[in-house]
């Protein structure tokens, strides 16, 4: 009998102790469970027994979230980490930082989400498939896509790769590859130092492969509730074979890099990234390249979207003699967030 009282006082005891995030409505409502993320205007959260749920921060009056550290990025370029309390004010919440704590207006945070000490749990990204086939000419392509990001208080590791393959009864070619390695260190909310390693194929271009490595830096040009856009710039160089198999030396360049992402959390969930990159070369005359990316994310169900991208290259001056100076495609498939 004993026994059986002390383990419902220290079951109770556990139950009080957990923490639960609210958060409060302007309407008077209340809801419990776990704060996700926020996001360029929307707050996701996972009620107590229920599906998950968006809301527009303009319907909020306050959010109690101390249970962990946040993250969080405002409208005006700060950055701040603490714990998330009720403000007295409609519309406000508290941040309570290792040394302060800042009054918050809802409005204002452009991106807010769980700063994990756990290793894995930094790691977010996405990966994509898709395939087409005609039986009567007996073609198929495939493309892949994949993308990861790490990110601590002041670094921010990306890596990408995608491929696209032709297929047909006698032949399998590799069209085209990217995959690429980025590091950012930020120096304050906006500023950052930049460096990456590349590899590149692509036939149309007359590009066997190409190995770059560059380093420069950068700025976060624009956070509002609906739009992040950086900017970058710095030197590269890099080593390339072409489709003849032939080698160049130590080509350096200048480049420039201008990336958008484009949100809408509100259903249906539609997001739009956009990068170009410029290259101008410092070791051959006249030279120019240009590479883009556009991917259009759609979400169907939870985590899982449908994806229409479209990629663009251009060189002034192809290495090999018979190849184009500009391609293009369209690529569509299936994408999974992790």
């Amino acid at each position: 009998m004993i026994c059986l009282v002390l383990f419902g006082f220290i079951s109770g005891n556990l139950v009080s102790q957990k923490i639960q995030d609210t958060i409060f409505f302007r309407n008077g409502s209340i809801v419990m469970g776990e704060l996700k993320t926020i996001k360029l205007g929307v707050l996701n959260f996972d009620p107590e027994d229920a599906n998950d749920i968006t809301v527009q921060l303009i319907k909020l009056k306050t959010i109690s979230a101390s249970g962990v550290i946040f993250r969080v990025e405002t409208t005006a370029d700060q950055v701040y980490y603490g714990k998330i309390v009720p403000h007295v004010k409609t519309g406000y919440i508290t941040i309570l930082t290792t040394r302060d704590s800042i009054a918050l207006p809802i409005e204002k945070i452009s991106r807010l989400y769980p700063f994990k000490d756990n290793f894995l749990d930094r790691f977010s990204g996405n990966a994509g498939l898709g395939y087409t086939y005609t039986r009567s000419s007996n073609f198929g392509r495939l493309n892949f896509d994949l993308n990861a990001s790490y990110v601590t208080r002041k670094d921010e590791v990306t890596f990408y790769a995608s491929g696209i393959y032709s297929i047909t009864d006698t032949n399998f070619s590799r069209d085209q590859e990217d995959v690429n390695f980025k590091y950012n260190y930020y120096l304050g909310p906006t500023w950052f130092l930049t460096a990456f390693i590349s590899y590149q194929r692509n036939l149309e271009l007359g590009i066997k492969r190409r190995y770059q490595q560059g380093a420069g830096f950068g700025n976060k040009i624009i956070t509002t509730q609906h739009v992040y856009g950086w900017l970058r710039t710095g030197m590269a160089i890099n080593q390339q074979t072409s489709t003849d198999d032939v080698k160049s030396g130590t080509l350096a360049e200048i480049f420039g890099q201008l990336q958008f992402n484009f949100f809408r959390f509100t259903v249906p969930k539609i997001s739009l990234d956009f990068a170009q990159t410029f290259y101008y070369s410092l070791s051959q005359k006249g030279r120019f390249r240009n590479s883009g990316q556009t991917n259009l994310n759609w979400e169907l169900i939870s985590d899982f979207n449908l994806n229409l991208g479209f990629y663009n290259n251009y060189d002034s001056k192809p290495p090999a003699s018979a190849a184009s100076t500009f391609d293009f495609g369209i690529i569509f498939g299936l994408n999974y967030k992790f």
